[in-house]
């Protein structure tokens, strides 16, 4: 947990969901929840928010307004736009 503050995430999603048999993107595809459009975009993004809380006693105080945890995600040619259309 000491160390956490030290991390970041990087997502690969550079392919598409059809041997899946989804058109889309794999990013978006949905998880099974309670919540409604929630996708494996959504669940990586609230673990890495959920790690950047757990991080924060271990940040320094004068930097805690402004700590984050880096989130990366690599994409293909393939999936560039539609991975940006996911996140607007």
């Amino acid at each position: 947990m000491k160390e956490l503050h030290k991390t970041g995430f990087v997502l690969i999603a550079g392919g598409l969901g059809e041997r899946l048999g989804y058109s889309g993107i794999k990013i978006d595809l949905p998880v099974c929840t309670l919540t409604k459009n929630y996708c494996y975009l959504k669940y990586y993004a609230n673990y890495a928010l959920a790690c950047r809380e757990r991080a924060l006693p271990f940040v320094p105080e004068g930097e805690r307004a402004d700590f984050y945890i880096p989130f990366c995600i690599m994409v293909s040619d393939d999936t560039h736009d539609r991975t940006i259309a996911l996140l607007e």
